[in-house]
């Protein structure tokens, strides 16, 4: 779908739920016609750098952003706070690569929040603390360990498997099936390497305790 064929179809439709895949559109704005919209999930578009003002959109609920290879500013979102459901993701091949996930603040009736494939400039994941409505959270493995454990404190009642110190994996990398929490951290065999993760573990709830520290200072 070219930028001409995106918008000729955003001119006649209007619906409460609306997918597209394979894109090569920059401009998005179109999509601020869309009042209607309730679901919206927009995936492969390598045209991009850009999102559009999302506080037009005022039915909608859920959004999903994936493999947009040239995305890099997401500040549309921040101006809409209805959303409930949000995916950002990067895809098989490419990363989805953005300054900052600083325009996730205000989204406070967000429950579920999916951030897979995806590599931050400022590598801080502080914009999600604010989300405490926030019930379940999908991240992956690409930030530092610090963000992970002071996340898991600030957001006690979020289900997510990043808020552990290590995770099995479901399918083993070779003898290799637990991943350690934190970009750059191992992979390891549950079995042989029993004292590196007790290593990593009590790391791991060092830094908790810290950060549970730094909040009661704070409040």
């Amino acid at each position: 779908m070219n930028q001409k064929e995106f918008t000729t179809i955003l001119d006649v439709i209007n619906p409460k739920m609306v997918h597209f895949h394979e894109m090569k559109v920059e401009d998005l704005t179109p999509l601020e016609a869309l009042d209607h919209v309730e679901v919206l999930s927009l995936e492969w578009n390598t045209k991009a750098k850009t999102l559009w003002d999302l506080a037009k959109n005022t039915a909608l609920t859920s959004l999903s952003i994936k493999d947009f290879s040239k995305l890099e500013n997401i500040c549309g979102l921040k101006n809409n706070s209805n959303l409930e459901i949000m995916d950002l993701s990067g895809g098989i091949w490419n990363t989805l690569k953005l300054a900052t996930l600083s325009p996730l603040k205000n989204h406070y009736n967000l429950k579920y929040l999916g951030l897979s494939n995806i590599k931050v400039q400022d590598e801080s994941l502080e914009p999600v603390s604010y989300l405490k409505g926030l019930q379940e959270l999908e991240i992956s493995n690409q930030f530092p360990t610090e963000e992970y454990a002071r996340l898991s404190v600030c957001l006690p009642n979020t289900n997510s498997i990043s808020f552990r110190p290590y995770t099995r994996l479901n399918s083993p990398i070779e003898d290799k099936d637990v991943l350690v929490t934190g970009k750059r951290k191992p992979f390891l065999n549950s079995q042989n390497d029993v004292e590196k993760l007790r290593k990593y573990e009590v790391e791991f709830r060092k830094l908790q305790e810290k950060f549970r520290e730094e909040l009661k200072n704070i409040h």
